[in-house]
Parts: C-alpha cells; structure tokens; sequence
C-alpha cells in the first residue's frame, strides 16, 4: 500500500472517530441551537431599537406657524410627528392622567410661537423637549432673518455645512478600526479554540493508543511516520469542518439579521486570510503536540506537555490582541509577526487593521513554510522514538540521542516494527 493511501486511511479513521461521536455530534447541536437562539434575540432588539419613535403633540392655533419646524426638528432626530386634533381643555387632562385616552400623547403647545409653552407628560422626554426646542429656535433664527431683509435658504444651506468633525484623542486604535478589529478578534478566537482542541486531541489520542496497546497493533503493519501523518491529517479536517461548520452559522446567522451590509469589511478575505493561518498554524502546533505526546504513556502526564504548548498558543493571541492595536507598526510588532510561532495571530490583525505590506505578508508565510519541514524532521525523530516507549516519561535529549529507538517490554508478537 502506498504511503499517501496509508496516510489517508489513518486521516479517514481520525475524522470519523473525532466528527461521527455521539458526544461531538450533540454538542454541535448544541452549540447551532444556541447561535440560532442567539441570533433571534439579536434581532429581536435590534428591531426594537430600529423602529422609529413617533413624537405625539397638540399643537394650539396660536402656535399653528410651528408646526413644519417641529417636522424638520423632528426627521433630523430620528422621530415620526402625529399631530393630534384636540381642544386644550382635553390635551391638559390627558397629560394630567385625568382622562384616559385611547392615543398617547407627548405635549401640548400654545401662547408665543418664539416662546410657547410646553404641557409634558414625561419631563424626562429628552426626545420630544429636543424636538420642540430646536423648532421654537429655527422659526426665531428664520423670522429675525426675515426681518432683517435675509434670505432664510441661505443661511439654512450655510449652517448645514457648519458642523465640526469630532475625535478624541484618548480613542484607542481598536476602537478607531472596531468593525475591523471585531471581526478579526472574532476569527482569531475561532482559530484559537481549533489549534488548542486540535493540538490537545492529538496528544490525547496518542495518549490513548499507548495505553490501549493499540498503537503496537497499527506499527505492526504501517510506519510511525504514516500514522503521525494521517492523524494530523485526520484531526486538522476536523478542526477545519469545525471551524467551517461554527463559522458558516456565525455568519449566516449575522446575514440573517442583517448585519452584513452595515460590517465595512471583506468579511471573505478575512476568512479565507484565518484559513490560511490555521493550516500553516495547526501543521506548526500539532506537530509539536504529537511529537511532545508521544514521550509520555499515562493520561496523567498529559497535562505536563500540553500545558506549554497551550502557552505557546494563547501567548501570541493576547500580544495580539493587545499590543498589535496600540503599536501597528513599531518594530517589535514587525518582527514578532514574522516569527514563525506569532505570525497566525498577529498578522490577521495587523491586516485588518491596514498595517501590514503586501511583502510582510508573503514574507510571514514564507518563513512559517520553511519552518515546517525543521518541526516535521523533529516530530518525526521524537514520534518514532517515542511512541513504543512504556513506563516512566522518556526524556527529550534520550529521545533525540543517535542510534536505535529504547529497548520496550516485550509485547504481542509483530509489534517491533519502528520505522
């Protein structure tokens, strides 16, 4: 059998054991269920808070001229205007709760139209107060305009381009570039839960096939190299079908509630940029997880090897999170994010946030490309030397010594098989 068939079968019987369980089965569902409930919630509020507040007043005939200033007043606040046709004497006692009323009603207006006063039902009724105020000082601004022999149009042109560009200098550069940085934070989140639950089921099933005896059995008829191979294959599509299957409902559920136009980013390339990174960083990290697993032979030892990988993980994420937004382009953030172990979390990032050069990029690449075939010779070495090794924790540097793989305890008969 050719070795890349080999490789495809052990990755076949991978994916099925980590996709096809019942445990990872409903806890997908689980999780679909709670972003659908999720994303109906959101649009719940959303709709709650999109929906257009209406502006209910009574306006006396001695106000009367008011009335389109109060329009204008009330579409550039966002309110809709229901003009109610009421006597004062109805309007007072509605507003006083003496009479109930099968229409709301806001406020009541009468005296001078430079100068009216205001019956409200809610004080605290900004919205409106906002509304009335600044129609009471337009019709002043227009009628003192007119008065004066001025054109109110112009001055009205004038004072719509009169209006200051706001900034704060304390805004951080995460909440300047947010739509991007969200997005991008979100992925690499993503990207985070994949390479830690891939890297730890690695070392797991590599924990459990020693201890079962069954990896004797698989290196009686394949090569450690095959079955290391197949099972980084096997586990990184599921990590892959994972990070499709959860990132396909995120974003279906955002373009169900209609969120997608109003997110000013490619919301493609970024996916297909935190692809790439997740296969070059999962062929980084599970490499190392396989080789480190395959030097212990107890489920308690597991802990001891994957706690620094896991550090070697979440170390880059949170430098990327937090130092890639406040120094995009210092030299320390250009050089960390060339380094091979950084790079798929920082370079998202730094891309999102326009800071990185197209030759960064391919550069960063490049350089994790040419650091894969080191960590291949090195997981290959300690894999083979390590994973028919029982009892006690086998050493890194014994592992790495020249010559034949540690004597074992004699096993089932055409279990010798190293390479």
């Amino acid at each position: 059998m050719s070795t890349v068939r080999t490789v495809l079968l052990v990755a076949r019987r991978e994916f099925k054991a980590r996709m096809l369980t019942k445990a990872n089965i409903i806890a997908l569902v689980i999780i679909l269920f709670l972003i659908a409930a999720g994303a109906v919630v959101t649009s719940y509020f959303l709709n709650k808070e999109d929906s257009t507040p209406t502006a209910h007043l009574v306006v006396d005939d001695s106000v009367s001229e008011l009335e389109p200033f109060l329009e204008v007043a009330a579409l550039r606040s966002g309110y809709l205007l229901d003009f109610q046709d009421l006597g004062e004497d109805e309007a007072q006692a509605i507003l006083a709760g003496e009479t109930e009323s099968s229409e709301p009603l806001d406020a009541f207006m009468t005296g001078d139209p430079t100068a009216p006063d205001v019956t409200l039902a809610n004080p605290d009724n900004h919205g409106v107060k906002g509304i009335i105020v600044g129609a009471v000082q337009s019709y002043t601004l227009t009628t003192t305009v007119l008065e004066m022999g001025g054109d109110p149009d112009v001055l009205e042109r004038a004072l719509s381009g009169a209006y200051p560009t706001f900034d704060s200098p304390t805004l951080s550069e995460s909440e300047r570039f947010g739509p991007e940085y969200g997005v991008s934070l979100a992925a690499l989140m993503l990207l985070l839960f994949a390479l830690i639950n891939g890297g730890a089921t690695i070392a797991m099933g590599i924990v459990e096939e020693k201890t079962s005896r069954v990896v004797e059995i698989l290196l009686s008829t394949i090569k450690p190299s095959q079955l290391l191979g197949g099972k980084m294959l096997g586990v990184g599509v599921y990590g892959l079908s994972l990070m499709g299957i959860l990132g396909g409902a995120l974003l279906g559920a955002v373009t169900a509630i209609g969120l997608v136009d109003e997110i000013p980013v490619n919301l493609g390339w970024t996916f297909a940029l935190i692809v790439l990174w997740f296969l070059i960083g999962y062929a980084i990290f599970a490499l190392l997880f396989g080789a480190f697993a395959s030097l212990i032979s107890r489920y308690e030892e597991i802990q001891a090897v994957t706690t620094p990988l896991t550090f070697l993980i979440l170390i880059p994420f949170y430098v990327a999170i937090y130092l890639v937004p406040f120094q995009p382009d210092s030299n320390l953030v250009r050089f960390l994010s060339q380094v091979p172990f950084m790079s798929p979390f920082m370079m998202p990032i730094r891309n999102a946030m326009g800071s990185v050069l197209w030759w960064e990029m391919l550069a960063s690449v490049i350089i994790a490309l040419l650091t894969i075939p080191a960590l291949v010779w090195l997981a290959a070495r300690l894999y083979q030397r390590g994973v028919l090794h029982t009892g006690g924790r086998l050493k890194l540097l014994d592992a790495l010594k020249q010559g034949n793989p540690p004597k074992r305890a004699s096993t089932s008969r055409g279990a010798t098989r190293a390479d």
